[in-house]
């Protein structure tokens, strides 16, 4: 092994918390080589049925994989193997590449890399980060039927002999399902985000993960010592036996950590004055409902309805809205499941809307607008959740108000599907909260008049910070300007929990910042009944809570709205946490020991 390759660190993005340390098993590197052959006119409908044998094929493996799953109660990677059956089985895509052939009179491989590269081009166009990683599901799918159509023998992990850490350009979800039953320790890979299915699904399953290597096929081969940082987005390439150490040191940590934090995964979450702040989760799918119990949540303080949406040929029925929300009301009783209504447009869309571009999505038709917009499809959301709200505590929410008007005409829709429901004679609950998301400025501005119309209000952070302070958050060039404890942005906040209050109304947060320990004391001293996060975040929120004393906050509050910058407030917090809160963000790691587990590192051979 040459001395370049010793202790090599590559950086990418952490896409799934964990340490491990194995052997690397080195999937394909390149992406499959396809020849462009002319073809005759009378070869046409030759290379079209090679096309729908292979197209057959790949859909027989697929459903395999979902058996295999389904007989080892691994659901949570379920509806993205579907979401790629239901592109396998898209009459509009294949009959693109079809028409390429019999058109282009080009050979089914060639004809298939150019309607899927095309379609990349297009996801790769918008702005949203979830939008942009379906592109990757296009293309995942098109590699699949290249394969069968090349005969192309994968490696797959069967083959594994002993625990091993995956080394790949990509992997396809139903790959990354199947190390649930494996012996994968993690994965690396070339390219991917936080947001792409492969790393959805090895979070729900718990496989740490790196993504975005960006070259690591290329640096690592078979039977190398990896070690894998699934916290810090690092892989280190055959460490010496001081990062070994290291890292075995880290890895004792973080698992102490875990252990440490069980003990407060379980509610209620109190401060140590004995405020109560309910802590709850946000949802994305439905899959993830085993959080909820898992880390402790209390009830489900935000869930994503447009993913039912996306990645597929057809709208939701509304009985698929139903059945979808019935799970969830069952799934979180005794407590509510805050249902928040599509927040699809802009860069949000199922292929059937056929939505017009826009120059500005962000700020275009989305959410509640779109939903106005097109009742008809608002209408059978709401059908279903109020259908499923006769099996638990569902409440619903309205996304992007930014006025009275877009709130009443929502609520006479409502009302509409209310009344239908009725002389159906279909159950639902008559008295469903209802609320809306604070995310834009001017909801915030009178939220005092818009409280009188709603049961609640819960935030969200993500866009209001990004609205009031005009940038895009994930733009590299002004990202560092995102800043949560602006005094812009803390005003608005204050300013909202109060209105909501002074109508007598439950006021909640469900935007990133609820679920960072950091901010805890501000929004602690706000008010906020409510904090819905990540699930994962829940029992350390709920630790670093039992160490505040309430009654300090709202003071402290008042303290910080007199700062003229963020990074006078943050200073300011810091100090705080250092001096005065430092028992409640403390863990006492060193009174615990935990086993490295499946960490194995020796000093590489020369």
């Amino acid at each position: 092994m040459s001395e370049n390759r010793r202790n090599l660190k590559l950086k990418g993005l952490a896409a799934s918390e964990g340490i491990v340390a194995g052997r690397a098993y080195v999937m394909s590197k390149v992406r499959l080589s396809v020849p462009q052959r002319k073809i005759s006119p009378e070869q046409a409908p030759q290379e079209i049925s090679r096309l729908k044998q292979a197209e057959s094929e790949a859909v027989s493996e697929l459903e395999q994989i979902k058996k295999e799953l389904e007989a080892r109660s691994a659901r949570e990677p379920f509806f993205i193997i579907d979401a790629h059956l239901l592109l396998m089985q898209d009459e509009a895509l294949w009959r693109e590449v079809e028409l390429a052939i019999e058109e282009e009179l080009v050979n089914a491989e060639w004809a298939i890399r150019k309607v899927i590269d095309k379609w990349k081009k297009v996801f790769a166009s918008l702005t949203d980060p979830y939008l942009r990683e379906r592109g990757q599901d296009v293309d995942i799918v098109g590699e699949r039927i290249l394969a069968k159509l090349t005969g192309r023998q994968e490696k797959d992990f069967s083959q594994l002999q002993e625990p091993a850490v995956v080394i790949a350009a990509d992997l396809r979800p139903d790959q990354t399902a199947q190390m649930l039953f494996s012996k994968v320790l993690g994965f690396a890979t070339d390219i991917g985000s936080r947001t792409s299915h492969t790393a959805i699904v090895a979070r729900s399953l718990e496989i740490p993960a790196v993504v975005g290597l960006e070259r690591i096929t290329e640096q690592v081969e078979d039977g190398d010592l990896v070690i894998l940082d699934g916290i810090a987005g690092v892989v280190i390439i055959n460490p010496d036996d001081s990062l070994c150490a290291e890292y075995q040191a880290k890895k004792a940590g973080f698992d102490a950590l875990n252990k440490l934090l069980e003990e407060f995964a379980a509610p209620p979450s109190v401060s140590r004055d004995g405020k109560r702040l309910k802590l709850s989760a946000n949802l994305e799918i439905i899959d993830e409902i085993s959080f909820l119990k898992k880390y402790g949540a209390e009830g489900v303080g935000l869930y994503r309805t447009e993913y039912l949406y996306l990645d597929r040929n057809a709208l939701p029925t509304e009985d698929e809205h139903f059945e979808n929300y019935k799970k969830l009301a069952e799934a979180a009783a005794p407590e509510e499941a805050v249902i928040r209504t599509f927040d699809l447009g802009g860069d949000k869309f199922a292929s059937e809307l056929k939505l017009a571009p826009e120059m500005n999505p962000a700020l275009g038709l989305r959410a509640i607008r779109f939903g106005l917009r097109r009742p008809e499809l608002f209408k059978s959301q709401l059908r279903g959740i109020l259908k499923a709200s006769a099996f638990g505590k569902i409440q619903l929410i309205f996304p992007m108000i930014s006025g009275l008007e877009e709130l009443l005409q929502a609520r006479r829709i409502l009302k509409q599907a209310m009344e239908e429901l009725d002389r159906a004679g279909v159950k639902f609950d008559p008295q469903i909260q209802v609320g809306i998301m604070i995310e834009v400025p001017s909801a915030a501005l009178i939220a005092d008049r818009l409280a009188q119309e709603v049961d609640f209000f819960s935030i969200g952070t993500n866009d209001l910070i990004q609205y009031v302070l005009a940038i895009d958050r994930i733009n590299e060039y002004v990202s560092y300007l995102y800043q949560p404890l602006h005094p812009a942005v803390l005003w608005l906040l204050k300013r909202a929990v109060d209105a909501g209050h002074a109508a007598g109304i439950r006021v909640a947060m469900c935007g990133e910042m609820a679920g960072d320990p950091f901010f805890l004391p501000v929004l602690l001293g706000m008010g906020f009944d409510q904090l819905s996060m990540h699930a994962r975040m829940i029992p350390m929120m709920r630790k670093v809570l039992k160490g505040l004393n309430a009654a300090d906050m709202a003071p402290m509050v008042d303290e910080l709205l007199k700062f003229q910058t963020a990074e006078e407030i943050k200073r300011f917090l810091e100090e705080r946490v250092a001096k005065e809160w430092r028992d409640a963000y403390h863990l006492e790691l060193g009174k615990m020991k935990v086993a490295a587990g499946s960490f194995i590192c020796r000093k590489t051979d020369s």
